[in-house]
């Protein structure tokens, strides 16, 4: 499967990256700026440029996969997180649905809630947002092949090692922490695990091992 992956620069997106290129999928890495390629280059993995506050038509065609692992990140304003979180979310998956990738994994958050009041709310509802269209956006886009989506919410990131076991649950308000290497290990199974599609759910540090993890989602 050919995998796109959106955010690939950052911390957790690097770690998509490699897992895809350990797997059986063909991983291409959407990044921002040349300056990024040689990163992806030495990881054996194909690179497009593309821009999320700009159509990435070019960068989805031909892939039969996205997995969506960008954020604005903490030091941007609310108008970044608007543009990317939300607004660059839902462009990525109507591109994806246009440009017929079956597949499409999006990295959320816990807490998500279009009506937060948390410390950050704007991301919060941002997530909610974005994630609500995916629910639905085949009810207004019914001319287009369904795309097969899993949404993953994790909680807290870490740098810790990868321990290869989570917990998943259905209820988006709770707390505790993911390290990104069991997150980006979970977004790359989750293509492979047809009992994830239509799912979303959140991803916490655990005791069960991802694979039996994501059958019983």
């Amino acid at each position: 499967m050919k995998v796109l992956v959106i955010g690939a620069n950052g911390k957790t997106g690097k770690r998509v990256v490699r897992n895809l290129v350990a797997s059986r999928h063909e991983p291409v890495a959407m990044i921002r700026s040349v300056e990024q390629k040689t990163t992806f280059d030495e990881l054996g993995a194909a690179t497009v440029l593309g821009d999320l506050e700009y159509p990435i038509d070019h960068a989805v065609r031909g892939c039969d996969a996205v997995i969506f692992a960008a954020g604005s990140g903490g030091k941007t304003g609310k108008d970044k997180t608007v543009l990317i979180d939300h607004i660059g979310a839902i462009r990525s998956m109507v591109t994806a649905a246009v440009q017929g990738a079956s597949r499409y994994i999006m990295l959320s958050s816990i807490n998500k809630d279009p009506k937060s009041e948390s410390k950050i709310m704007h991301y919060h509802r941002a997530k909610a947002h974005a994630d609500d269209f995916l629910h639905g956006m085949h009810e207004i886009m019914p001319d287009h092949p369904k795309i097969e989506w899993t949404i993953v919410c994790p909680g807290g990131l870490t740098e810790e090692a990868e321990t290869g076991t989570v917990r998943v649950g259905t209820d988006p308000h709770v707390s505790g922490q993911t390290s990104r290497e069991n997150l980006a290990a979970t977004l790359v199974a989750c293509l492979d695990e047809p009992a994830t599609i239509g799912k979303d759910f959140t991803l916490l540090d655990g005791e069960t091992p991802i694979a039996e993890a994501l059958k019983g989602v």
